[in-house]
């Protein structure tokens, strides 16, 4: 029977992180082991944490989602476990989803992932997809099929194969937050893994946050998500063409939000284009403390 070991990345959110290990600890495929990864919480977290003996604590410094999806998928993988399910501190999951994930048909080597469903209303995706011939809003719209190919969204009840990640490694924790679960399905895709949306296994997780667009000081998180993007278009492309897809894009991505008439564009256009230029640069150092327009914004709000 393959081991399966959860990796749940925490930041600040412990009464989300008791919800989200209960939901764990209940599965009718029984896990292996649980590792939480925690970013250097400082909201008591820490403390409950060495309490609970059924878990294997991973402590460091905030790197983010990416850098704590980075350390926990190695501890795992290290450990020998054939799959490592992969989750934030805000998901909740169905008591079968695991099993469903493991009962679907066995497409080899590959990474399998979760269907996240609002937890503010139950039939509408957390996340929404937009494929060329189809878009898919509701949970009615994933229900015809046994698995999505090339849909996911990581790292949200994400199964990731042993394989898979001998062949491409850990998420790059350079990359933080935000297109950084983008640029890991893209790198596996890349390397011929499936990627698949199974969608009798269900997670519930708040909806996305950038519908409509993230009103500011929160908008900074954007900066990440366009930064991190040049190595999507990498591992689609190819390194030259890649780098030159991007560039073309960020130049369209940044001047369109001044033509978004929203309150703040100005501040948006700002900040699509440091992360552009950032990019560019490869500059992958930026913490949230560093990045100048969020640091312009704040002064100018004092």
């Amino acid at each position: 029977m393959k081991r399966i070991a959860a990796v749940v990345v925490t930041y600040n959110r412990l009464d989300d992180l008791k919800k989200c290990l209960v939901s764990l600890q209940t599965q009718t495929r029984q896990l292996d082991t649980i590792y939480v990864v925690n970013n250097g919480s400082t909201d008591g977290t820490s403390e409950w944490l060495a309490k609970q003996s059924d878990l294997t604590v991973l402590t460091q410094a905030n790197l983010g989602g990416a850098g704590g999806f980075a350390t926990g998928i190695a501890q795992a993988y290290h450990d020998e476990y054939d799959g490592i399910w992969c989750m934030d501190d805000d998901c909740l999951a169905t008591p079968n989803a695991l099993d469903n994930l493991l009962c679907s048909p066995n497409i080899g080597p590959c990474i399998k992932n979760s269907v996240s469903l609002s937890s503010q209303l139950n039939d509408e995706l957390a996340f929404f997809v937009d494929l060329p011939n189809k878009a898919f809003r509701h949970a009615a719209d994933m229900a015809s099929f046994d698995m999505l190919f090339g849909v996911a969204a990581l790292f949200n009840g994400t199964l990731i194969s042993s394989e898979v990640i001998k062949t491409i490694g850990v998420p790059d924790k350079k990359l933080f937050i935000w297109g950084d679960e983008v640029e890991y399905m893209s790198r596996a895709q890349k390397m011929g893994f499936p990627v698949v949306t199974i969608p009798k296994s269900i997670f519930y997780h708040p909806p996305s946050v950038d519908r409509d667009g993230i009103p500011w000081p929160g908008a900074w998180k954007n900066y990440y998500r366009i930064r991190n993007e040049r190595r999507v278009f990498q591992n689609a492309h190819g390194n030259k063409y890649g780098f030159i897809m991007f560039l073309f894009w960020s130049i369209r991505a940044t001047f369109n939000q001044l033509a978004a008439f929203r309150k703040n564009r100005m501040y948006n256009f700002l900040l699509f284009a440091e992360a552009s230029f950032d990019s560019l640069l490869n500059n992958f150092r930026k913490r949230p403390e560093t990045i100048f327009t969020l640091r312009l914004y704040r002064f100018m709000h004092k």
